[in-house]
């Protein structure tokens, strides 16, 4: 006598999974987010590039112009020390991510001149350019209060992740992931776990 074949599992699990897990990652990604504005459209921002110009590089930065990559904003001052301690995290990152479509940008928000400007960007060693905010506009519009204030915006423009003072490397880089991650790619990830019921058999508990 031979065993009848299992049913397929219903369509709805996998897509159950895929919804916790999407659910998961966000409260993780989110826990402790220091910005009103998590969820929003970021406020838009046109700014020349004052320090650290790359070859081949627009001048002058639009943040509506960059739709469908993702952009970091870290705002920062020349005086903080957590501001300088947070520049070897970002300089990591933007290696790491190099080629996939995040941009970083410095925002400094002091009210000196471009020179010191200049001077305390090569003081840090920050390895992406600097933009000056220099009367404070675009610190107000994005409700900065802390510094270091790291931002992350994603591809749909929306701000998805926030921290202030040092931020931890590994929830950064996760909250730059999460924007780039597809349905596709997680449902093919899922899949690799093994078919949906597989998968719940082994969560449930045994007699």
């Amino acid at each position: 006598m031979t065993d009848s074949p299992k049913p397929a599992a219903p369509r709805w699990i996998h897509w159950l999974v895929t919804a916790m897990v999407f659910a998961a990652l966000y409260a993780w990604m989110t826990r402790g987010n220091a910005s009103p504005l998590i969820g929003q459209q970021a406020p838009d921002l046109s700014m020349a590039v004052a320090a650290g110009a790359e070859p081949n590089s627009p001048g002058k930065v639009t943040l509506s112009e960059m739709s469908g990559g993702v952009v970091v904003l870290d705002f920062w001052a020349s005086w903080c020390g957590a501001c300088k301690r947070t520049t070897p995290i970002l300089n990591e990152l933007r290696g790491e991510f190099a080629g996939r479509g995040v941009t970083f940008y410095a925002v400094n928000v002091e009210p000196f001149d471009r020179q010191s400007l200049q001077a305390a960007h090569a003081a840090f060693g920050t390895e992406f350019p600097s933009l000056h905010d220099r009367t404070g506009t675009v610190q107000r519009r994005y409700a900065i209060k802390m510094l270091p204030t790291v931002i992350v915006v994603g591809p749909d423009g929306a701000v998805r992740w926030a921290s202030t003072g040092v931020p931890s490397k590994m929830r950064l880089r996760g909250a730059i992931r999460f924007p780039m991650l597809s349905t596709s790619r997680i449902r093919s990830w899922l899949t690799s776990w093994g078919p949906a019921d597989s998968f719940a058999g082994r969560m449930a508990p045994t007699s």
